[in-house]
């Protein structure tokens, strides 16, 4: 769409920020406006239908403005708060400053549906498929019935300064949810606000995953490549961060000073066996699954949040790893048992993996089958290499 003029206010197209008004029509008609910049004032405003941002549009919202999604009107596939508007043919130079984008997940119709109905509301509050040229800045993103930020085929992106709000805890609520086809990107400065978030993956590197899951609607499983990551903070989360590969590649990865409270993990690299979906049958990859390659984590302090009385994980490892992976790294690594976690629990859990050798700071230990599994009490340097072809 050519540019008609250089800037908008939605005020000037109806918007009235009043939290009554469906101002989902005053949004749209500026965002197809033509204007490379929407000015998004003070207010509160209630949002119907999907936002769909156009190529070549800069979004700035005050820090007072809150947008929030409608809970009266049913929600169905493809619905989100706000998403780009080709996912098809693509976008590209699509930027969102500031603001506070509100899934409202108690509103009566923002509640996902069943998981394999081909119509269920992904559940997901900002939603970016197919874009070259993303820059998310200075925003909070607040309870969504799932997935806080749903991304996949996206190319040369930047993403700083976003947090994570919630009044509840829901079910597959991930913080930044990376899909197939994602690479060239940078994340700096996220955090998750709330305690109890994220409860699931704080950040979630999924190249392979049930994409007939509802939440997991219209993404596809591909490669995800060269994104670095910087100041991952949380409180309270379910896992910190979570890849997943089992024949797609995910390489190329650094992530830097990444703090947490957790409840369940802090790198989960099981490929998905136990989830309600499993991505394979293990009869089917004698050879076990993953291509992890590439991949740093250097300053990773975590603590253990979960409940020892009501069996909140206190075994598991915070590490856990059950795929394949080739210069897998972790520099500077600490972590805190807490108060209810047990003494035996390891930090790390290798296990369906055929072939590698894992260093853990001055031991060095080889795994040679699917049945070896290892179980390493603590350590500050880990360093994993498979000796089989990924």
């Amino acid at each position: 769409m050519s540019s008609l003029i250089k800037t908008a206010n939605v005020r000037e197209f109806g918007a009235a920020g009043d939290g009554c008004t469906d101002d989902s029509g005053a949004f749209q008609r500026a965002f197809d406006s033509g204007a490379a910049d929407i000015f998004i004032p003070p207010g509160l405003y209630r949002v119907a239908k999907t936002l769909r941002v156009r190529s070549n549009t800069a979004l700035e919202a005050h820090p007072c403005a809150r947008i929030f999604m409608c809970g009266d009107t049913p929600k169905r596939r493809g619905d989100f708060l706000l998403t780009n508007y080709d996912h098809k043919g693509g976008d590209e130079n699509i930027s969102l400053t500031g603001g506070v984008w509100d899934g409202n997940d108690e509103g009566a119709h923002n509640v996902m549906g069943p998981r394999f109905e081909k119509d269920s509301y992904s559940g997901a509050a900002l939603n970016f498929y197919n874009v070259k040229g993303l820059a998310l800045k200075d925003i909070i993103v607040a309870n969504p019935a799932a997935y806080y930020i749903r991304m996949a085929c996206l190319e040369n992106f930047a993403i700083e300064n976003v947090a994570f709000l919630s009044d509840r805890v829901s079910k597959n609520q991930d913080g930044l949810h990376f899909g197939g086809y994602v690479k060239n990107g940078t994340v700096k400065n996220v955090t998750a606000l709330s305690k109890g978030q994220t409860n699931d993956d704080m950040i979630a590197l999924n190249a392979d995953d049930c994409v007939e899951r509802a939440e997991n609607f219209d993404l596809r499983r591909g490669s995800i490549e060269n994104i670095s990551f910087e100041n991952i903070t949380a409180q309270d989360c379910h896992t910190l961060i979570r890849i997943l590969s089992v024949t797609a590649p995910v390489r190329n990865i650094t992530f830097k000073n990444v703090q947490a409270g957790v409840r369940c993990y802090a790198l989960n690299c099981d490929a998905a066996r136990y989830c309600a979906t499993p991505l394979f049958k293990e009869e089917d990859f004698p050879q076990g699954v993953g291509c992890i390659e590439n991949v740093s984590i250097d300053g990773m302090a975590v603590h253990f949040t979960g409940d020892r009385v009501t069996g909140d994980r206190d075994l598991n490892p915070l590490i856990i790893l059950e795929s394949g992976a080739k210069n897998l790294r972790v520099r500077g690594f600490k972590y805190n048992h807490g108060l209810n976690r047990s003494p035996l629990s390891p930090a790390l859990t290798a296990k369906n993996i055929v072939g590698a050798t894992i260093r853990a700071d001055d031991q060095t230990y080889d795994i040679h089958g699917k049945g070896d599994v290892l179980n390493i009490a603590d350590f500050t340097e880990l360093d994993v290499n498979s000796t089989e072809s990924l």
